[in-house]
């Protein structure tokens, strides 16, 4: 089986590239415009990296494309604050991008499998979201965050679409908040262009403030990436047929946190760890000063996991503690 996946320098795709090319059960192929997270993967023989901008080589994407097997297209701004300051760099990456290469995969009859988000639902009501049932609630127009949810919402429903037209065979997935080593470059985080774990993490390392927005009421529910990687392999491997047009929530929901606590257990797990305690303070924010106008926070995200549990037979392994301290263990060794 060939495998190709877009964005493979990324969080998921570098993951997700380590567990296959180790099994040896695959030819991996991988397209990114950095690879500082791969290097060591491109000694593999059943590895192939091509250093390429998604905008500027479609042509070569093109060629790729049409000789893998199986397609993961993992490009992606995935950061609430890039959402607000340059919501047309996501329109442009998470949707422009992928359109193209959905298209492909129908022009070629190849398999997908593609990420969506957990934004999808938005500020759904539902206590546990669910793929098929739940609503999307998103905010008004004149809130920019809403672009990343709504880039994701269409691809899926466009996705959905060629599936019915039998033009490809296709599983969309839904990662809620994975969390896990390199999560974010410790760079990305400085500028606030992480995801909150890898900015408090970053804060804590330097002694900085921890800011929580609206006071940290919302909650997540953090799943460690080893069990997002191996719901990833149940995919990948699973007959095709029997999850063609199949949405799988990917997430923990026994790992439950509002950021408050989170803020606060991430504190105390470093304070053990290191010989440096944390200096800094927790304070609190609003959503306008932290994001600025055009943000709009999402309170829960807590999803059902039953379509997983029963069709790829998945399981999430690793609870909060593990997963946190696992994740602080990497950016520990990281910074030393």
């Amino acid at each position: 089986m060939k495998i190709f996946i877009l964005g493979i320098n990324g969080f998921i795709g570098n993951a997700l590239a380590r567990r296959l090319v180790a099994s040896q059960k695959v030819e991996v192929s991988g397209v990114d415009i950095n690879s500082y997270n791969i290097e060591d993967l491109k000694k593999k023989k059943n590895f192939f990296f091509y250093k390429l901008d998604v905008f500027k080589a479609q042509n070569k994407i093109e060629n790729i494309l049409k000789k893998s097997d199986v397609v993961i297209p993992l490009v992606a701004i995935a950061t609430p604050n890039v959402y607000v300051k340059d919501p047309l760099r996501i329109f442009r990456l998470d949707f422009e991008s992928n359109l193209e290469i959905i298209k492909l995969c129908a022009k070629y009859r190849k398999r997908i499998i593609f990420p969506s988000t957990s934004e999808v639902y938005g500020m759904c009501n539902d206590k546990y979201f669910d793929e098929k049932k739940s609503k999307f609630i998103l905010g008004p127009i004149n809130k920019p965050r809403w672009i990343y949810s709504c880039s994701k919402q269409l691809l899926d429903r466009v996705i959905l679409a060629f599936t019915e037209q039998k033009s490809i065979k296709s599983t969309i997935f839904r990662p809620f908040n994975w969390i896990g080593p390199k999560l974010d470059s410790l760079k990305e985080a400085q500028l606030g262009n992480g995801r909150v774990l890898s900015i408090f993490i970053n804060n804590i390392l330097r002694n900085k403030n921890l800011h929580l927005v609206n006071g940290g009421n919302q909650s997540r529910s953090l799943t460690y990436i080893d069990d997002g990687i191996d719901a990833l392999e149940k995919i990948i491997f699973s007959d095709s047929k029997k999850i063609n047009g199949e949405i799988f929530n990917i997430g923990n929901p026994k790992n439950n946190i509002s950021i408050k606590d989170l803020a606060s257990k991430i504190i105390y797990i470093y304070n053990l760890k290191s010989n440096k305690k944390y200096k800094g303070k927790i304070v609190t924010k609003t959503e306008k000063e932290f994001y600025g106008s055009g943000y709009q926070d999402i309170e829960f995200r807590l999803p059902s996991i039953s379509n997983a549990k029963n069709k790829l037979k998945w399981s999430p392994k690793n609870n909060l503690n593990n997963s946190l301290n696992k994740t602080l263990d990497y950016y520990l060794d990281k910074n030393d």
